[in-house]
């Protein structure tokens, strides 16, 4: 099994002199320069860290970081990518559960601010390592199953939890993307999404083990859709992987409906639904570029994959398509878990793809992994949460998470639903459903709506309320809806549903 960083090795020996990093200001790092870094990191790491810690790293989004993680990887150790907008409770439990040994940081900045282990300059590092010509030294000796990074995301009870990547999990995911969504020399790829995200790992490790350039996106421009918009244009950038919600910012607030992106002809997307109507408005907005919905929780990753034809209609909902070569995916409902033939149920997924657990939280592993005998064998499946059905042909449909699924009137309602029906109209630019318990109704439904113009319609919210009834039952239809100028999200871009319920209270425009 090749490591993912020995590929990267690899495509710098074939192509030295391709760009392979292109920093804010438009300076280029080619691929020997890149190699060169990364052998000089690589010997420093070696130096100054223990046999086995973790190495934290700040993830601010320039090529410096990116040399650090392919650094610490060569180095045979695990990174840790620690989010610089996290506030400082949160990094100081990251650094403290996993155990990290040392912190490559911009010094520059507040993100080594009461940090109490030992900390290296980033910036200064590289610089160093571009000029003094170090060599690596012998090859690292990395088993598949040890530990390559460390990803956190939020957990239920609030606390972080560690998700366990290791070498035999990215590189399973690596080899497929590289077959399914090739890149090579001249390819400009955008790292859009934020380095402490699973989505960059198609980025960073299948772009450059294939001698594509990779343009990182600064933090302020992808804030802003506009600026956005102009750095993919100058760019020329031909593959862009990004939030769904991203993509709809793009498509309502910049010039790409106008003007387009004649250079882009790859579009991925994950993280969560993309509704219809947007996403068929991007598609019509970029023709020439292949669409395609890609499916999985950070701790599988990718896991099923469905590539658009044509926009998709208005009202419908784009379906996960199929499992990608190299997994079992199975919906597990009463106990059976079937790979084959239409059914409804539980997504779980097994295979090389599925992360071994979560750093010092085996309790938290045993409640999200499960043995289970389908059509091929007996298995350990990780439990995904998310629900779904498989038609007669084998395509799998969302039908929501567990957590979606919420009772209200006496009825079991699918909130993804709800936010398709509202998502479908004209004047809606972004949508999302929230569930308020109530005494006497169990729940009460709340739709928290974006307007698609900064001068709504008068009764946008009465607008809603009047489609709703005419398309959904009347249990389904939001008790009230709220027009908001944007909603709360993660930082990595998705809708951050756990601080929906705080906008019920304060926003404008609430009609029933």
């Amino acid at each position: 099994m090749m490591l993912i960083n020995d590929a990267v090795a690899a495509a710098a020996r074939a192509h030295p002199d391709v760009p392979a990093l292109v920093d804010e200001a438009g300076a280029a790092l080619t691929y020997r320069d890149l190699d060169r870094a990364v052998a000089g990191l690589t010997a420093m790491l070696r130096e100054h860290t223990n046999l086995g810690g973790r190495v934290a790293v700040t993830t601010r989004k320039t090529p410096a970081t990116i040399v650090a993680m392919l650094a610490v990887l060569s180095a045979g150790r695990c990174h840790v990518p620690v989010d610089p907008g996290a506030p400082r409770e949160r990094r100081d439990f990251i650094l403290e559960q996993a155990a990290c040994e040392l912190l490559l940081a911009d010094c520059r900045t507040d993100d080594v601010a009461g940090v109490t282990l030992p900390v290296h300059d980033l910036p200064s590092a590289v610089r160093r390592a571009l000029s003094t010509h170090t060599p690596a030294g012998e090859p690292v000796r990395v088993c598949p199953d040890d530990e390559a990074y460390v990803l956190y995301t939020s957990g239920s009870t609030g606390t972080p939890k560690g998700v366990v990547i290791t070498h035999r999990n990215a590189s399973a995911f690596v080899r497929w993307a590289s077959v399914a969504f090739p890149l090579g020399p001249g390819d400009q790829v955008a790292v859009h999404a934020p380095l402490h995200f699973d989505l960059p790992v198609y980025d960073v490790y299948v772009g450059l083990a294939a001698g594509a350039t990779l343009h990182p996106v600064p933090e302020r421009t992808a804030l802003f859709p506009q600026a956005l918009y102009r750095f993919l244009h100058e760019r020329a950038i031909t593959h862009l992987y990004a939030v769904p919600s991203a993509l709809t910012a793009l498509l309502h607030r910049s010039a790409l409906r106008a003007e387009g992106l004649p250079a882009l002809r790859q579009l991925l997307y994950a993280g969560e639904e993309f509704r219809a109507e947007p996403l068929a408005a991007l598609m019509r907005a970029v023709p020439q570029a292949r669409v395609s919905n890609l499916y999985g929780p950070i701790e599988t990753n990718v896991v099923t994959r469905w590539t658009l034809t044509g926009p998709p209609p208005d009202g419908t909902r784009v379906p996960l398509g199929h499992p990608i070569d190299g997994v079992v995916l199975a919906l597990l409902h009463d106990g059976e878990a079937r790979e084959r033939g239409a059914a409804e149920g539980e997504i779980v997924v097994a295979g090389d793809c599925v992360t071994p657990g979560y750093l010092a939280r085996p309790d938290l592993t045993e409640r999200t992994k499960i043995e289970l005998t389908t059509e091929t064998g007996r298995r350990r499946f990780y439990r995904t949460g998310d629900f779904a059905r498989r038609d007669e042909d084998g395509v799998l449909h969302l039908l929501g998470r567990r957590d979606g699924l919420v009772k209200t009137r006496g009825y079991r309602v699918e909130i993804g639903e709800i936010e398709a029906a509202i998502a479908a109209q004209p004047g809606v630019a972004e949508v999302a459903v929230v569930a308020e318990p109530d005494p006497e109704l169990t729940n009460r439904l709340h739709a928290l709506v974006v307007p698609a113009r900064e001068a709504p319609d008068d009764d946008l919210a009465g607008q809603v309320v009047a489609e709703c009834r005419r398309r959904l039952p009347h249990y389904m239809v939001p008790g009230t809806v709220h027009l908001v100028p944007t909603l709360p999200y993660t930082s990595t871009g998705k809708v951050a549903r756990a601080r929906l319920l705080d906008l019920v209270g304060t926003a404008a425009g609430g009609r029933r």
